[in-house]
């Protein structure tokens, strides 16, 4: 238990590798959540489509960016719940990373000067990523994300 009284065990539901390729994201993110809903019982609709977005998002970035769709590569995925009602994503590609703050700066500003659905493609996943999850934290390498996303409206 932490200092507020909560509980802070986690819960690793699902682990795995998955190979660099655009054609195993569905079944991945199909196979993360029912290991959540298996773990927790099943989630809010709205929830489940949050979650289904930071999924794809990732992976598509660690597919597309990370690995830059190498064949032979490949990307760890690690699912779990943590005892304060909060799902965990880790994604980890091969990589040579990336700088998540310049990114992140160079996306505020596109931002300023235009919307979302005109921004470039490049950097608006993980700012819709981003704004659908409680938290967000890099290695400093750039190559692996943790997310950390609700799943209870209490």
């Amino acid at each position: 238990m932490n200092k507020d009284g909560k509980n802070l065990f986690a819960l690793k539901t699902y682990d795995t590798k998955i190979p660099s390729s655009i054609s195993s994201v569905g079944k991945t993110v199909s196979e993360v959540i029912n290991s959540l809903q298996n773990a927790c019982g099943k989630l809010d609709d709205d929830i489940l489509f949050d979650v289904r977005v930071i999924l794809n998002e990732l992976l598509l970035n660690a597919i597309k960016h990370g690995n830059q769709q190498c064949p032979e590569a490949y990307i760890k995925v690690t699912a779990g719940i943590s005892g304060d009602n909060n799902a965990f994503f880790i994604i980890e590609d091969q990589g040579q990373g990336y700088d998540y703050e310049l990114v992140r700066s160079r996306n505020k500003n596109q931002c300023c000067m235009e919307s979302l659905f005109d921004a470039k493609e490049t950097g608006r996943g993980i700012m819709i990523v981003e704004s659908l999850c409680e938290k967000i934290k890099h290695n400093r390498k750039g190559n692996k994300i943790v997310a950390v996303k609700k799943i209870s409206k209490d």
